[in-house]
Order: structure tokens, then C-alpha cells, then sequence
């Protein structure tokens, strides 16, 4: 029988072929539309397919007595799992209303809402768009009225009028309790041997133009003040006993002062734990050194920078507003703070040039150096629908998906890009390869430590990749492929 008061929120698998392991972060999305269903006396259902290995049979399950499903996708393999949920709860003959939501719904919304399968989208901040909207299916009502949607009936697509962006302390604590198996999130990593993911804001104040942010948030920054950061901290501690914090805020140090309190707060509530957030790199110049104290006596780990780029002119382009200097400026200054600094950078945007790529990897080595280890990571640009490198990627040759189901099978990673064939994404990774060994890092190192074979591996890949990083050496890289081999055949 159909509950009026039952919602599913469902989180799509966001790897094709991924192996279902313990390594995994909690739903933040879905546990965010939550919180006020929750709090209004709504019988929720989250429902994390990353961790669900039979979650078609669960969600099925559930779906017969609930009267409304929620959707939270982002671009790529998510869309693909969407719809299979989707297929399959039409499949079994359920009518209750499917909504949409997440980034990628909120950058293409009509499109979005012209799939069968789709209801109604929610864009941007669902939390009381998703409220008012169960609460109207609730009471027998129709939700074509709902502020902050996009739907399509009868061949005619709707789009509502945004909804005000409302005060994010004013929403209820993230329910992680109201998981299926809350500590499935907990993971042994660096910050902590009990370690889970959290977010404390919304939004980004920078201009990137590769990122959805803009696009779904308007550039807006809106953050939980400190003591509401810290009472959630204190939950986590009491219901999981977690002693690491892996913060999910797309940019966490936007304001220094709320930084520093929050981390003042972690002190004098006496919580012990390592925690890593992201920053970007010109923000690390401008702490005082009482921050850069407070925040590692807070149990400050790691500093995560996207860098995205070496070259001044991708960075220009891309409207990063940040130069090669800052990132190295940023490594120097983590460094003799003794606190710890990776790096995201991304290679094979449209239009980048081998030169500018060059400069992107000399960027990266500096950083090793300064670093003492390869402390990176390497990403293949994926392109993402909703700002000016997609249309540039357009422009030189990517084929766009015109529907939902056209999303559902592109491949965000492995995408074809006339640009980036087998072999552009080779001659990366073998670069990538002598600065993993040619800097090894910590866990480089320990794992060499654990057999004699791994041993003399990392030892023959150091010291071929290190006299390559001597003389800058790059071509016939025939140990890469015979190195790979053993690695692989090991």
C-alpha cells in the first residue's frame, strides 16, 4: 500500500565497474535533502548504491510503499545508474513521481526533465524545494506550483521561478545516523584510522571555468557558522567515534577568521582528530602565523589544492585567478608550517598546447621538490556541460549528448576527445611515472617496506626515474614499459 508520508532518496553508483568496498564516503547529497524531511516526520529511505551491492531488489522494496523518489546525480556514471533505477521502478509498474536533482539536473534542466523518466527537476539547493514538494504529494496535492523546478507534461516544459537560497544553519544536522550501516563510511586514512567525510558550505566564491559551482550556486559561499560546525564535529565524535574529517566543502578557507575559530573550538573541546580540507593555493599566503599554528594543533593534516594547471595562459583561460608562483608560494609555505600540501592538476584541456603542458609538469616537479615527494595527482580533463571549456571543447570536436539517455552512456573520463587519444594519455602517464618514483612518496616508501620484491621494484623504478628528473630526459621510455609489465604482472 502507498504511504503519503514515505520518500526514497536513492544515490547513484558513481563508478562504472567499481568494486563495492568499505573505502567508501557517505551520501552528503542525499543526507543533505534529508535532514528536513526528517525533521517535518517524513519516512525517509537513502538508499547509497556505492555500497549496496543488491540495491535494485532494495530500492524495488521500498519504492512499493513510498509515495515519491528522489534522484541525486552528478555528470557521468550516475546518470547511467539513475535511469536503471528509474527503468526498473517503472518496470514493476510504480507511478509514484520521480524528481531529480544534483548538479547535473541543475545545469541542464529542461533537458533533463524531457526524459520519460524524469518528473520534475529540482535546481540548486533542493533542501526545501524537496520539502515542499513531498509535503504537497502528502496532502493529494499537485506540485506544479513548487518554486525551483522544472518539469515537463504533455510535450510543454515548465520552469518555475527560482527559490530564495535560504541560510544553510537554519537546516537540521545531517542525519548520518538514519544511514543503513553508518559505519560502512568510516575510513582508515592518513587524517584517522576512523575517518568520514563532512561539509560545513555550500557554493564557491571563485570563477573557474570548468566547475558546475558557478552554475548551480551563482558563485554564492554559504557556510554553517563555527559552533554549528562544531556541535556536528562533536555528534560525529559521540555517535561514531571518528578521529579523522575528510571536509567535502568545494573551498573551505574563504574566511580565515572562521577557520581559525573553528579550529580554536576543536582545541578547547579537547576533540583529537586529523582532518584535510580544500583550499586554493593564494589563500595560504595571506593566513598569520596564528592560524597556521592553530590550524595544525587543531589536527590539520593535509592542505588539498586544485592547481589544475601550470601554464599561466590555461590559467588565464580557465579564469583560475591564480599564477604558477601562488602554487609553489603555497607548497613553500605548508612546508614550513610541517604541514602536508597535495595537488590536483589536470592535462588535455581543448586547445592546450604541448608547450603549456610542459609547463604544467615543471610546475608539478617544483612542487615535488620543494616538497620533498611526489605529492599529486593527475587528472585527463573531463568535460562537463554548463561553462566555457565545454564549449570550447564543442568547438574543437566534442560530440555533445543532446538528451539524458545520450548523458547516461558518456563517459566523462574516458570520453573521445579528438585531442586526448591513447597515445597523449600514455606519454602523461609515463611522465607521471618518473615523478611518482623519482620523488616516492610516504606511501611509496611503505609499501616497499612490505616484501623484498617490492623493494627492489621501488628501488629500480627510483633510481631510473630519478636520473631521468636529473636530466630531464623523457624519450624512449622503455623502462616504463617493462616496469609497468613487472607492476602488473606482479
Amino acid at each position: 500500500m502507498n504511504n503519503r508520508n514515505k520518500v526514497i532518496l536513492f544515490y547513484p553508483r558513481n563508478h562504472f565497474g567499481k568494486q563495492y568496498h568499505p573505502w567508501t564516503w557517505a551520501p552528503l547529497p542525499i543526507l543533505a535533502v534529508s535532514a528536513p524531511l526528517f525533521a517535518e516526520g517524513f519516512d525517509v529511505t537513502l538508499i547509497d548504491a556505492n555500497v549496496e551491492p543488491a540495491w535494485t531488489q532494495l530500492l524495488l522494496s521500498e519504492s512499493r510503499r513510498a509515495s515519491l523518489l528522489g534522484i541525486s546525480c552528478m555528470t557521468g556514471p550516475q546518470i547511467h545508474f539513475g535511469l536503471e533505477a528509474a527503468r526498473a521502478v517503472r518496470a514493476a509498474g510504480l507511478e509514484l513521481p520521480i524528481v531529480w536533482g544534483g548538479y547535473h539536473p541543475s545545469i541542464l534542466p529542461e533537458q533533463t526533465s524531457r526524459n520519460q523518466y524524469v518528473d520534475a527537476v529540482v535546481r540548486g539547493q533542493g533542501e526545501l524545494t524537496m520539502l515542499e514538494l513531498a509535503s504537497r504529494i502528502r496532502e493529494g496535492e499537485d506540485f506544479a506550483g513548487v518554486a525551483g523546478i522544472t518539469f515537463t507534461r504533455d510535450g510543454e516544459t515548465v520552469t518555475n521561478p527560482g527559490r530564495p537560497v535560504a541560510d544553510i544553519n537554519s537546516f537540521p544536522r545531517l542525519p548520518y545516523e538514519k544511514l543503513r550501516n553508518p559505519r560502512q563510511y568510516l575510513n582508515n586514512m592518513h587524517v584517522g584510522s576512523r575517518a568520514i567525510n563532512y561539509v560545513t558550505s555550500q557554493g564557491c566564491p571563485a570563477r573557474c571555468q570548468f566547475c558546475a559551482e558557478p552554475q548551480v550556486y551563482g558563485r554564492a559561499w554559504r557556510a554553517y557558522k563555527p559552533d554549528r560546525v562544531l556541535s556536528d564535529l562533536e555528534f560525529l565524535k559521540s555517535f561514531l567515534d571518528v578521529n579523522g574529517i575528510m571536509y567535502f566543502d568545494s573551498t573551505y578557507f574563504v574566511k580565515e577568521k572562521r577557520a581559525l575559530e573553528i579550529s580554536q573550538g576543536i582545541i578547547e573541546r579537547g576533540m583529537r582528530l586529523g582532518w584535510a580540507a580544500n583550499a586554493r593555493a593564494p589563500q595560504l599566503g595571506k593566513f598569520s602565523e596564528e592560524t597556521f599554528d592553530t590550524l595544525k594543533r587543531s589536527g590539520l593534516w593535509a592542505f588539498l589544492v586544485g592547481a589544475e594547471s601550470g601554464s599561466e595562459t590555461q590559467l588565464e583561460a580557465m579564469q583560475k585567478d591564480i599564477a604558477p608562483e601562488d602554487i609553489l608560494m603555497a607548497a613553500r609555505v605548508a612546508t614550513r608550517h610541517g604541514i602536508k600540501i597535495t595537488y590536483s592538476f589536470i592535462v588535455g584541456f581543448p586547445g592546450e598546447t604541448e608547450t603549456e603542458i610542459e609547463e604544467t609538469w615543471r610546475v608539478m616537479e617544483g612542487v615535488s621538490k620543494i616538497v620533498g615527494e611526489y605529492n599529486s595527482q593527475l587528472h585527463f580533463y573531463a568535460p562537463t556541460p554548463g561553462n566555457a571549456l565545454y564549449d570550447k571543447a564543442a568547438e574543437l570536436g566534442l560530440t555533445q549528448p543532446q538528451s539524458l539517455e545520450e548523458w547516461a552512456s558518456f563517459n566523462t573520463v574516458a570520453s573521445s576527445l579528438p585531442w586526448m587519444n591513447k597515445g597523449f594519455q600514455n606519454r602523461q602517464r609515463q611522465r607521471e611515472f618518473y615523478l611518482v618514483y623519482g620523488y616516492p612518496s610516504e606511501w611509496v616508501r611503505r609499501r616497499a617496506s612490505r616484501s623484498r620484491l617490492r623493494r627492489a621494484y621501488v628501488g629500480a623504478a627510483s633510481a631510473i626515474s630519478g636520473a631521468r628528473c636529473r636530466h630531464q630526459f623523457w624519450q624512449f621510455p622503455v623502462d616504463w614499459w617493462l616496469l609497468r609489465g613487472v607492476r602488473e604482472g606482479g
